[in-house]
């Protein structure tokens, strides 16, 4: 899934992921931070995505329990973002490529893109040689904030970053 490969026919209806035993409180945010690298949404954040992203995502439902192991939050999803575009602009971009798989890179730093190579209604997708880096065009990321959702933290074309 961190790939944005489907896998809608093998994932199982049943699913429960835990938060971590440090996150205490009662209230889940709209987008849940996770270290797999997975798009986990609340409802009104797959609404909003439904509504303005005109993207293609598989979305698949689970349900998300408490530091105490109850389930707190049963209306969630993981965005499976199918959605892939190769435009990253090498040249001045930061990156680490190791080598074990040539096609994809093993690390990125800093980020810009080469704008003609993404198509003008792409407004959320995944860079097809770092799928686990998510991208959000300016508008949408507007709808979003606008929204009232929450969890969401954006890194800005060309800041320094660390995506693995």
């Amino acid at each position: 899934m961190s790939r944005g490969l489907p896998v809608d026919e093998r994932f199982p209806s049943d699913v429960v992921l835990q938060v971590d035993g440090g996150t205490k409180g009662i209230t889940l945010p709209d987008f849940v931070s996770n270290t797999v690298q997975l798009a986990i949404v609340s409802r009104k954040f797959k609404q909003t995505l439904d509504e303005h992203a005109a993207a293609n995502i598989e979305y698949l439902p689970i349900s998300i329990a408490n530091h105490k192991g109850r389930v707190s939050g049963n209306d969630y999803y993981i965005a499976n973002l199918l959605d892939h575009h190769d435009c990253i602009d090498m040249e001045r971009s930061e990156v680490e490529q190791l080598g074990m798989e040539p096609e994809f890179l093993s690390g990125l730093f800093r980020l810009h893109i080469t704008e003609d190579r993404v198509p003008h209604e792409a407004k959320l997708f995944r860079l097809k040689s770092m799928p686990s880096a998510i991208l959000i065009r300016d508008d949408l990321r507007a709808t979003v904030d606008v929204a009232g959702l929450t969890g969401v933290k954006y890194i800005g074309m060309g800041e320094r970053c660390r995506i693995y």
